[in-house]
């Protein structure tokens, strides 16, 4: 045989014949050792019964398959006293017992299916020559012993998405070590307590503001020092701040459409205005006929809100977005699907109005002129442009019967919310306007943002002595509920004040989770899930 191949079969064996063919190399092997241990009394023994042989994969030589042909004895136990007559001779440190591999190459296949899993892990194995099905991979992985790892002193606790919505699961972190430490399969406070209590020794446990979590963790460690996270209470607070700017929001969408009319001197409301140039009657038609589709469906709507119907019911019976039927139930009023239209020709509005004052009638030269200018329609399109805008004497400008491109737009909720937290010497001219607008007509919304900008800038300069002249003006406001909230949980608040933990490593820790979950189709399992993410 040739001599290079001897340092690659175990140590424990001792090579007898060598058999290489295309695909395949066969080693046929004996045990270096002249005796045997009686797995039942420990004695040791060198009288032969029998044999017989056992083949077993190994690692692959040059991209070749490697099985090795081990010649196992059969011995009798030299102990007349023990009740195991005969037994095999067994190599525990090169290959376990009925094991197919030795054990070097199913710790290199375990960690391939570690690493990608079955179906992609199977497909690299076979490329390196230790072929493989992607079952037994896993079988690997789930097999495979993870780490004891000791109980860290510093826990991340967030949870995380089996399938959004459907189903939790809770996700352990050592924020001082930064690696995953358990996957729990729910996000339920008792689950968290029976961990925490066969895991003692926590002193720190960061979490968000779920109270399933902060029970868990008061009754699993009541020593322990809890921590919210400071995301989670600027995200409450946002939150809050929403739902009054929410209860506003005909007087928020009043003031931004009346800056935003003011702004493209438009006369007519948007929704008080049908067609746009050059429409015909079968599309003006069919326009009119879906505002009175979604008038009668805004009817519906609302009759099932009046009758106790919550968003989600609606939306399966009338199988419109849940998102569609609120913004529909908060602005009490179906909302307008068409979308502002706008010519090319448009931008040499003001050249051609010029020339058809001038006296120049004639659509074609105003074509050939325009189009030295930079215009690149057609021409019939421009000769329909001009009959609509100047022949049939609907000024270009007035704007009564087209809609316009607005520069700047009424902001949403949430973009009123942002400008309302935001500085205000930052904003654009008519940002500034819109909430000098909305806090002049609204003193509850003006009192609520000031409320918030100040919290925001409480926790993250974290004043920690500022916190209660806060939470005493903010009782009695708008922001009465989120200020209960802190109460309840005062002391993870001031720990968020005053410690630097928080749940920011759970996080990345749940995308690379994610990823592993996608990679399996979300079909494993938990342990499965559990071995990749830990190892």
């Amino acid at each position: 045989m040739p001599k290079r191949l001897l340092p690659l079969v175990p140590h424990q064996f001792v090579v007898e014949q060598v058999t290489t063919c295309v695909d395949r190399i066969t080693v046929v092997c004996r045990s270096r050792s002249p005796t045997a241990r009686c797995p039942t009394c420990r004695t040791a023994s060198r009288r032969m019964h029998s044999h017989y042989r056992r083949c077993f994969g190994d690692l692959p030589w040059q991209g070749r398959p490697v099985t090795i042909c081990l010649l196992v004895r059969r011995l009798r136990c030299a102990n007349q006293h023990c009740g195991q007559r005969i037994f095999a001779e067994r190599t525990e440190a090169a290959i376990g017992a009925h094991a197919r591999r030795t054990v070097r190459l199913g710790d290199i296949q375990r960690s391939v299916g570690l690493a990608l899993g079955g179906e992609a892990g199977a497909r690299l194995v076979e490329r390196l020559g230790m072929p493989v099905s992607a079952a037994t991979l896993l079988r690997l992985v789930r097999a495979g012993h993870a780490a004891v790892q000791p109980t860290p002193r510093h826990l991340g606790v967030d949870d995380w998405a089996w399938r959004r919505g459907k189903r939790y699961g809770t996700v352990l972190i050592d924020l001082e070590g930064n690696h995953v430490v358990d996957l729990l399969p729910d996000r339920d406070g008792d689950t968290l307590s029976a961990w925490l209590k066969a895991h003692p020794g926590v002193e720190i446990i960061a979490r968000d503001r779920a109270g399933a979590y902060a029970r868990g963790a008061r009754e699993g460690a009541p020593e322990a020092r809890q921590v919210a996270d400071r995301w989670h209470i600027l995200r409450n607070c946002s939150d809050t701040l929403l739902n009054v700017v929410e209860k506003q929001y005909r007087l928020v969408r009043e003031i931004g459409r009346s800056l935003a009319y003011a702004e493209s001197g438009e006369i007519t409301p948007l929704d008080e205005r049908i067609g746009t140039p050059g429409m015909t009657k079968a599309a003006l038609k069919r326009q009119q006929d879906s505002r009175q589709r979604r008038k009668a469906m805004f009817d519906r709507i609302a009759d099932f809100r009046a009758k106790g119907w919550n968003v989600s019911s609606i939306a399966r019976e009338t199988g419109l977005d849940r998102k569609t039927i609120r913004q529909w139930l908060v602005a009490k009023q179906p909302g307008l699907w068409e979308k502002p239209s706008r010519h090319r020709a448009d931008a040499f509005d003001a050249y051609v109005r010029q020339r058809w004052n001038e006296g120049c009638r004639n659509a074609t030269q105003l074509f050939r002129e325009v189009s030295e200018m930079g215009y690149h329609g057609d021409a019939h399109g421009f000769r329909h442009w001009v009959r609509i805008r100047l022949r049939d004497g609907v000024a270009a400008s007035s704007g009564a019967c087209r809609k316009v491109r607005l520069d700047w737009k009424p902001p949403s909720p949430c973009q009123a919310l942002r400008l309302l937290v935001s500085s205000i010497d930052t904003m654009p001219p008519l940002d500034r306007q819109f909430v000098a607008s909305l806090r002049s007509a609204c003193p509850e919304v003006a009192t609520a943002a000031d409320l918030a900008q100040r919290f925001h800038a409480l926790l993250g300069g974290r004043d920690i002595d500022a916190l209660d002249p806060w939470l005493a003006e903010a009782a009695t406001g708008s922001l009465a509920p989120f200020a209960r909230g802190l109460l309840r949980d005062i002391d993870a608040v001031r720990a968020a004040l005053t410690l630097p933990w928080s749940t920011g490593p759970v996080e990345g820790k749940i995308n690379k989770l994610k990823l592993i979950k996608r990679s399996m189709y979300g079909r494993a399992g938990l342990d499965l899930l559990r071995a990749r993410i830990m190892a």
